[in-house]
């Protein structure tokens, strides 16, 4: 044996990478332990035995073929990923490389060095990636990039429309799940909600999860809006089964938004009107389905055609305050004000909050309006030191608890100067009861203050004395639907009189929105109201046409602006 032999079989032997000589009739003459490793096997055991035996079956044809190229010299080496079979079972993946080393011409025979590594890890990690990519991680449906994929195969497998429907799916309302029992607890109740609807589908229906609490189900072989209504009632009678939500049961709704396959809508298309449906759903009150029109595409347009010149009035100083006078009903003297956002907007003139203040929810710009509005309010009070009543805030929850309402008001007061009991904020009755710990923290700080809160709109959101009770409240105002049933000798005046009597025995101050008439303003002094708002009163001014006319008399101010208890605006 020459010098070289023994350098290569001592390179042989103890290579880490796994290598063995193969005959020309696929036999294993030799092979090194690190080879023996990867089947699992003794080197021993392995020689003399055909490679096909320890090949995964859908590599061996392709092996076979490039293993005689190789021996015929019609190539001098190949190299691929290959399948093992391992002792235990299991598949192991490997990147060999194959090389035609020694060729006996006398007998035509050949010997290959096949050179092998295992790559299972690394083959593992890139499908778990990939995966990943494709999949949610937490429910284990196709994301966005895989629905849209699967969606695409089954309308191209059709020439005309495809007999197919979307159903986007949103809970309602999930932020307070998150937010009352914590993230984890939300994780599980999404998971959980995944389950029921795949459960609730077909095989060959689609479930994804787009994130959040978004859900998209591509339901296959549907040609009507019936038929998908019916598939629909199946998952919406799952999901709002009761939930087992950090040791409470918790039942949530979902909104869904409907759309059809199309003659020439791709994926990407036909998502995007089921998204539209669902918002569409929303808007009309949650809980509920709607099925995409195409004036939905249209409001969608004009959205985010309010949206950009939104943003832009915000940046470039186009909104207003106006303020509406709240009244002693005994003397109507003028006790506060109201401050009430505008839009001037550069073609369409001055924009009324409801022109304008579902896009700012939407949009998540509510909270830099909310900021203007209350700086705004605190300027006024700052720069009528004659006035000696509150000013009224109107507050968004999206304001309240991360948003930290707490620190945007301290600002405005800090920055002007003003006391803080100079300042109201009306929440609305829904979203005071909805309020979670975190907000309700953000509000014991505001009252702490001295800062009076209320409760806008009563009686519109879930009636609930609740929201009164389990609230730092300082007073209360009667929405303006029922101010148009007093006199109706039913249901409006008793509710009227009720909520007044229920301010008075819990010492606070109330106030009945949208008085417009001496006859209603005569019976909610009937009914044992103190204070009011409304037309007969006076509209929303800007501020430089304010207290033209107020009265000089420092008594008799001094006699409107006292109120009763804690709630008290002077």
């Amino acid at each position: 044996m020459t010098h070289d032999d023994d350098l290569f079989h001592s390179i042989f032997r103890d290579s880490p990478i796994g290598m063995a000589l193969v005959d020309d009739a696929g036999t294993f003459v030799a092979l090194n332990d690190a080879f023996a490793r990867i089947l699992g096997r003794d080197s021993l055991d392995v020689v003399g035995v055909h490679y096909s035996t320890y090949t995964h079956p859908d590599d061996l044809q392709r092996d076979r073929e490039m293993m005689t190229a190789v021996a015929s010299g019609a190539m001098p080496y190949y190299q691929a990923q290959k399948r093992l079979l391992h002792r235990n079972g299991d598949t192991v993946w490997t990147r060999v490389t194959v090389s035609d080393v020694a060729h006996d011409a006398a007998s035509g025979r050949h010997t290959c060095i096949v050179q092998i590594e295992d790559v299972t890890e690394v083959r593992r990690t890139k499908e778990l990636l990939e995966h990943r990519a494709q999949y949610d991680h937490l429910t284990g449906l196709p994301n966005r990039s895989r629905l849209i994929e699967l969606l695409t195969a089954m309308l191209d497998h059709h020439p005309t429309a495809a007999p197919v429907a979307v159903l986007f799916i949103d809970i309602d309302h999930f932020k307070l799940i998150n937010d009352s029992f914590g993230h984890e607890a939300g994780d599980d109740a999404i998971v959980e909600v995944a389950r029921r609807i795949r459960d609730s589908v077909r095989p060959t229906d689609v479930v994804a999860r787009l994130g959040g609490d978004e859900f998209v189900v591509v339901l296959d072989t549907i040609l009507t809006e019936n038929a998908a209504q019916g598939l629909l009632t199946v998952i919406t009678d799952a999901v709002q089964e009761p939930l087992v939500v950090g040791g409470q049961h918790v039942r949530v709704t979902m909104s869904t938004g409907i759309a059809l396959a199309d003659v020439g809508l791709g994926a990407e298309g036909l998502v995007r009107r089921a998204d539209l449906a669902m918002f569409a759903a929303k808007q009309a009150g949650r809980a509920g389905a709607e099925v995409f029109r195409e004036d939905l595409h249209a409001n969608a347009l004009s959205r985010l055609s309010v949206e950009a010149e939104l943003r832009t009035a915000i940046a470039e100083g186009e909104l207003r305050v106006h303020y509406q006078p709240v009244v002693d009903l005994g003397t109507r003297e003028v006790v506060a004000y109201e401050a009430l956002v505008r839009w001037q907007h550069p073609t369409r003139g001055l924009l009324l909050p409801q022109d304008f203040i579902e896009v700012c929810e939407a949009a998540n710009l509510v909270i830099d309006l909310g900021r203007f509005v209350l700086l705004d309010a605190c300027r006024l009070i700052a720069s009528r030191p004659d006035f000696q009543g509150k000013i009224f805030v109107n507050v968004s929850t999206r304001q309240i608890g991360g948003a930290d309402l707490t620190r945007v008001v301290t600002a405005a007061l800090d920055s002007t100067g003003v006391s803080p009991d100079r300042l109201g904020l009306e929440i609305t009755e829904s979203g005071m009861l909805a309020a979670t710990p975190a907000e309700h923290s953000d509000l014991d700080r505001l009252t702490a203050m001295g800062i009076d809160l209320l409760i806008d709109d009563f009686g519109t959101g879930y009636s609930s004395l609740s929201s009164v009770l389990q609230n730092p409240v300082s007073g209360l105002k009667l929405a303006r639907e029922f101010t148009l049933r007093l006199g109706d000798r039913s249901t409006g005046d008793r509710i009227s009189t009720a909520m007044a009597s229920l301010t008075t025995s819990l010492d606070m101050y109330g106030i009945i929105e949208g008085i417009e008439t001496e006859a209603q303003y005569s019976i909610a002094r009937q009914h044992g109201w103190s204070f009011g708002q409304g037309f007969l009163f006076g509209h929303a001014l800007p501020a430089e046409e304010l207290f033209v006319g107020a009265p000089t008399d420092p008594e008799l101010a001094d006699r409107a602006l006292t109120l009763p208890g804690s709630g008290a605006l002077t």
